[in-house]
């Protein structure tokens, strides 16, 4: 027997990217949305979710389970993440980390123990990897010149590091003894597979096992990155990659090939009984099994055939270049070749990938095929991952600029990173953002939890809060989040609706330019003697600048520099208060720090909120025309509420406070002038109400929606238009109660939308919300 679908985890809410098992019933995941989760076997085919570990600040990336100790009996379960820190667990009381280990100064992207339980080693993207014995590090290993990817710990204390330097590094003592190199790209994980012989998997899709420094085989079987890798009770391998594939090794032979519906298999596990697990980008975990008495129920094998044969995925991937050499539909007329033969089939314009099955004597199809869903490979610009590296001529004569791009991102995202880092001028935002998407082989571009391609600032250091962040006024597409997804304007568009599932986010940001304007108001209050009190002095003021490192990345951010952050935005007369604010929409994306810092008077970050930027006051219905510096600071304070669901900590927090903020920001449209006011009201709608099908609390859901009605039916901001849209899309694609209920509250504002929208965008987006309210 084959392995066949076992069980399926679903908890967490983006990429799970790390995976790890202890005995034949515990797994412990870890995932972009800022969480770990152990999961128990409950049944022969049945996990439940135990507990869930929150001490990361932003992405947790690897996992491991160290062996019990002395110390600790039960082992502890160790965690790394973007915010540069390891946390270790007691697997029996996970309400907090026992403790953190610091020292990395960026993401901690592998984890690997030692079989006694002693040692504890990292790997990072700052380059090195660190040897760690009872919380301490005893070791910093600095030779690789890019990013640490894999990381093991050998029985005779040998530590071994693979990197995006395509080299594999053996050293002892802290010491490096050997250097290894055969793979042609980024070596991504480490396996060991006997006492001192090992397996590294690359991106250049292949796995090596290796004696020593000698490379006994290469085993060829993946047919893109190969992201994952680990030894199984039976000495074999299982490993996981970009083609949406799990496949195990036996003897340097491949065994077996599990697809799953997912792009990209993150991480992969072992239980003790045989069976295999597998992370993947969907946010979920798949657990595969070869005992019919944990085989998943006939039902959920349905499901999941459904879901596999229907899965589109890219042709580059699974390896075909082109499709004049694809076999014609008389070829499934015979058996497969091998059991889990897999091949690609041409019938007419349909492009299809069927799997042989022994078992059942037939063949299984497991996906579309598409033509261009993105490279085969990924591209590695200083030691991280990107889908393109685009070589840009700027100069006659000069070397070319490298713009690094990844298609999940908004174009002008990248394009807007690019020319800060070579200081060109912002002029060119359009020019590069349209290169980019000229050049991105025809992908389906922009799932990025932002919305917006525009800082608060303008070109050069001169800082610009109200800086307009409009979409763009013509082609098929808007560069904020649509349908959840860029569609480039030559690809053909689907007429049925996906509702987005990111919440908004709007993280861009230049910290160094608020901060020079904070310093600013701050030198102008020391002059005033009416407001000379108020300022804060040069040692605090040094404190805030710290906040200069906020970036794409989660920080610490701590709590006196939080508490000085507020004093700014909550004492400052209100024409000053802007910068502070602008400065806390980034600390909530970036930190989790104002999550669960009280005031002394008693405040939590919604309160301090409400109070700096006087959203409940400003927008009371008897409340007079908003003045500029009122309608800055409003805007400021909705982004940092919407802001708040980049983490869990924050979503809970505004959840919590949803009524209260649903009244406070009821209405508030017909007050405001300023554009980026009313975008940022409809985002916060928008996300409230992605949280509400997350948390499926349908009455909450039809508040919202009856609010957003009213919002809809009352503006005419196109950015605001298309995030309402999605507000009725979301919700009614959830619930029944909304999808009813939106028939009668906005069905002939989205009908006349569908036609006369002021952006093709908001016209396709309402077609397909009012067919989708009809069916």
């Amino acid at each position: 027997m084959g392995y066949k679908l076992s069980a399926i985890l679903d908890g967490h809410s983006a990429d799970v990217r790390g995976l790890v098992a202890y005995g034949s019933d515990t797994l412990v995941s870890v995932s972009r949305d800022g969480t770990g989760r152990i999961w128990k076997r409950k049944a022969a085919n049945g996990y439940e979710e135990d507990s869930v570990l929150l001490g990361h600040e932003g992405y947790i990336s690897s996992v491991t389970w160290v062996p019990a100790t002395s110390k600790h009996p039960q082992g502890l379960i160790a965690t790394g993440g973007m915010d540069k820190t390891i946390c270790l667990w007691d697997p029996a009381n996970v309400s907090q980390p026992v403790c953190r280990l610091q020292g990395h100064t960026d993401n901690v992207c592998a984890l690997a123990a030692s079989a006694d339980g002693q040692v504890l080693v990292s790997g990072s993207w700052d380059k090195t990897a660190r040897v760690w014995v009872d919380g301490k590090c005893v070791y910093t290993l600095k030779d690789h010149q890019y990013a640490v990817w894999g990381v093991l710990v050998l029985p005779d204390g040998s530590i071994v590091t693979g990197s995006a330097d395509k080299q594999i590094r053996i050293w002892r003592n802290g010491s490096l003894v050997n250097t290894i190199s055969g793979h042609s790209d980024c070596v991504r994980a480490l396996a060991q597979t006997a006492c001192d012989t090992f397996a590294s998997a690359s991106n250049d899709g292949t796995i090596r096992l290796w004696d020593k420094a000698e490379c006994k085989a290469e085993l060829i079987g993946h047919t893109s990155l190969v992201y994952a890798l680990k030894t199984m009770p039976d000495s074999g391998l299982v490993s996981g990659g970009e083609d949406r594939s799990m496949r195990v090794w036996k003897n340097s032979e491949l065994k077996h090939t599990i697809l799953v519906p997912s792009i990209s298999v993150w991480a992969v596990a072992a239980l003790d009984n045989g069976d295999i697990a597998c992370g993947t980008n969907d946010g979920c975990v798949y657990i595969f099994t070869k005992d019919p008495t944990r085989v998943a129920t006939s039902g959920m094998l349905e499901a999941f055939a459904r879901q596999n044969a229907s899965f589109a995925v890219s042709a580059k991937s699974i390896g075909v270049t082109g499709q004049s050499k694809l076999l014609g539909p008389e070829r499934l007329q015979r058996p497969g070749d091998s059991d889990e033969q897999v091949i690609v089939i041409k019938d007419g314009s349909t492009v299809s990938l069927h799997q042989w099955s022994q078992e059942y004597n037939r063949w299984d199809q497991m996906g579309l095929v598409t033509d261009a869903a993105g490279q085969t490979k990924k591209q590695v610009f200083e030691g991280k991952e990107y889908d393109y590296v685009f070589d840009v001529d700027i100069q006659e004569g000069a070397p070319p600029l490298k713009l690094p791009f990844n298609a999940s991102e908004n174009p002008y995202t990248a394009a807007q990173r690019f020319l800060e880092r070579h200081e060109l001028s912002m002029e060119h935002l359009d020019t590069v953002a349209n290169f980019i998407i000229k050049n991105a082989d025809g992908v389906q571009l922009g799932t990025q939890k932002t919305d917006s391609f525009a800082d608060p600032f303008t070109g050069g250091n001169r800082y610009v809060p109200a800086q307009s962040q409009g979409a763009a006024s013509s082609g098929s597409y808007d560069p904020f989040t649509g349908g959840n997804r860029y569609v480039p304007a030559a690809s053909s568009t689907s007429t049925s609706y996906v509702p987005p599932t990111e919440f908004v986010i709007n993280s861009q940001g230049n910290p160094t330019a608020i901060i020079k304007k904070l310093a600013e108001f701050n030198s102008l209050l020391t002059q005033d003697s009416s407001t000379a009190s108020l300022a804060i002095n040069d040692e605090d003021m040094q404190r805030i600048r710290e906040l200069e490192s906020l970036s794409s990345s989660f920080n610490v951010v701590s709590e006196t520099v939080y508490g000085k952050l507020l004093e700014c935005v909550l004492a400052w007369p209100a024409d000053k208060r802007f910068p502070g604010l602008d400065l806390l929409r980034l600390v909530v994306v970036f930190s989790t720090t104002p999550f669960t810092y009280i005031t002394n008077d008693n405040k939590d970050l919604v309160a301090c909120i409400n109070e700096a930027s006087r959203l409940p006051i400003l927008f009371a219905s008897d409340h007079p025309t908003l003045a500029k510096s009122d309608e800055i600071n409003a805007m400021m304070g909705v982004r940092a509420l919407a802001n708040a669901f980049a983490s869990e900590a924050g979503k809970e927090m505004i959840w919590n406070w949803r009524k209260q903020i649903l009244k406070t920001i009821d209405g508030s449209w017909t007050l405001a002038t300023n554009k980026n006011l009313v975008t940022a009201i409809s985002n916060l709608y928008l996300n409230l109400a992605i949280a509400a099908t997350q948390k499926n609390d349908d009455d909450q859901g039809l508040d919202i929606l009856s609010a957003a009605s009213r919002f809809l039916n009352n503006t005419n901001n196109a950015d605001a238009q298309l995030r309402l849209l999605n507000v009725f899309g979301v919700l009614a694609t959830k619930f029944q109660l909304c999808k009813d209920s939106a028939r009668v509250l906005g069905d002939e504002t989205v009908v006349i939308l569908g036609i006369t929208g002021q952006t093709d965008a908001i016209k396709q987006t309402a077609q397909q919300v009012g067919n989708f309210l009809s069916a």
